[in-house]
């Protein structure tokens, strides 16, 4: 047996509904989307740039959480990517100018003693042809002069190794050194710029739920916003007038202090009914459900949440 209590709301809901002659009217109400706006990180509410029944557009600040933390949190990943930057351009690019002025005198002066050693190597072997030189003098010549040149040709491998970029590998971790410094920059940016709430759509604030001062916990919110399209509106039909309710129709809309030209258009019709417990469908039975429909308003001046309604089916 349906609960008295449901039928009672059933039978008022087919009473409230009457022919106007141009369509069927049934009671309804609007109902505001409010929009409860918090930031994603925790810290003290800086400042509030907006107060209650303050109109906003998309992208207007809100309010800020102090950004002590998170500055200082971005400023310590810009200097580490600045760090591993200049890493990377330092095996990339080989030795300074400054080292390769080093080598090059050593290289000269290895030139140099190339060059005596190779003039007392033939020195020596000039007189030990002669006798008048032994053989171990000549024997040292000969290494005196090779060493010079064996220090030279050392010298000069080792300038131009210099000139070379690192290895591969070194050259690989240093890159991927950047990049990590760079996915650390952009989180900490990311976490700066979650400190400012911004409007995400034009409206008009609700409620401010904190001041400034506060400590906010992340996802705490600070104030409600009531977007421009946020307020639909809604009524309840009984199972016989559901084809008149299809989603895209045309529903007219009046309220006191309101003008003539209130129009909506349903965009949802509830799958399943309201207010009546499950039972046998029958057709003694089939009227006492009701479905929840909503519609957005369509034409006229803006309806304020709570404003109750009559609701015109208009007839196809």
């Amino acid at each position: 047996m349906i609960p008295f209590r449901h039928l009672a709301v059933t039978t008022a809901l087919l009473l409230a509904a009457c022919d106007n002659g141009g369509g069927t009217s049934v009671q309804g109400y609007a109902e505001g989307e409010f929009r409860a706006l918090a930031p994603s990180v925790a810290g003290r509410l800086l400042a509030r740039a907006v107060a209650r029944g303050d109109h906003v557009t998309t992208g207007t600040l809100l309010f800020t959480v102090d950004q002590t933390a998170a500055r200082a949190a971005r400023d310590q990943a810009q200097a580490q990517l600045a760090q591993a930057k200049a890493n990377l351009a330092d095996l990339a690019t080989g030795a300074r100018p400054e080292d390769i002025a080093v080598f090059d005198a050593e290289i000269a002066e290895a030139r140099a003693a190339v060059e005596n050693t190779r003039r007392d190597l033939v020195r020596i072997a000039s007189l030990a042809s002669a006798a008048n030189a032994s053989r171990a003098a000549l024997d040292n010549a000969q290494a005196a002069s090779d060493q010079a040149r064996a220090r030279l040709d050392a010298l000069t491998a080792q300038r131009a190794v210099a000139e070379l970029p690192a290895r591969a590998d070194r050259l690989d971790a240093a890159k991927a050194a950047v990049g990590a410094a760079e996915a650390a920059l952009a989180a900490a940016e990311f976490q700066l710029s979650e400190t400012e709430v911004r409007a995400p759509a034009d409206g008009t604030v609700a409620e401010t739920l904190r001041d400034p001062g506060e400590m906010i916990a992340a996802g705490s919110p600070v104030l409600t916003l009531l977007p421009d399209d946020g307020t639909k509106i809604r009524f309840f039909l009984p199972e016989p007038l559901l084809p008149r309710a299809a989603i895209g129709a045309t529903v007219r809309l009046a309220c006191d202090g309101c003008g003539s030209d209130l129009a909506a258009k349903v965009t949802y019709v509830a799958p399943k009914e309201e207010f009546t417990p499950p039972t046998v469908y029958t057709v003694q039975n089939r009227r006492t459900f009701v479905y929840l429909v909503e519609a957005r308003q369509t034409a006229g001046a803006p309806l304020r949440p709570g404003q109750p309604l009559d609701v015109t089916l208009v007839t196809p």
